[in-house]
């Protein structure tokens, strides 16, 4: 019953964002503002992260199976996009580099801001 209840917070999420893109007619996609709506509820507190915690590790563990409809409509047009492999793969491996990039200048910036606030917090002790 437990992981009905976080799967029915999820999907909430989900769906409220989809409705959300419907209102902004497609300004931005339905799940990236149910992710957002999810980060503003755990942010204000209104959800606990235990309150979906359980199901979201599952879903992390299983994200593999998220994405086999999507490589399977890849093989299904392979034929019309195999003259533009390579230029397909190389955006792939381009934006691949960018995003560990960005991934790993965001986490040094976070951890030299929390080194600061505390060096800040034990300067004030």
């Amino acid at each position: 019953m437990k992981y009905l209840r976080q799967l029915g917070v999820l999907l909430a999420c989900c769906a409220a964002g989809d409705a959300l893109s419907i209102l902004l007619r497609g300004a931005l996609p339905g799940n990236v503002l149910g992710l957002t709506l999810l980060l503003l509820l755990l942010a204000l507190g209104w959800v606990r992260p235990h309150h979906v915690e359980d199901t979201a590790d599952f879903l992390l563990q299983n994200m593999a199976f998220f994405f086999l409809p999507a490589c399977l409509g890849v093989l299904e047009v392979f034929a019309q996009i195999k003259s533009e492999i390579l230029g397909i793969l190389a955006v792939c491996a381009l934006t691949t580099l960018c995003t560990a990039a960005a991934t790993a200048l965001t986490v040094h910036i976070v951890c030299r801001l929390q080194r600061r606030r505390r060096q800040e917090v034990r300067g004030h002790e």
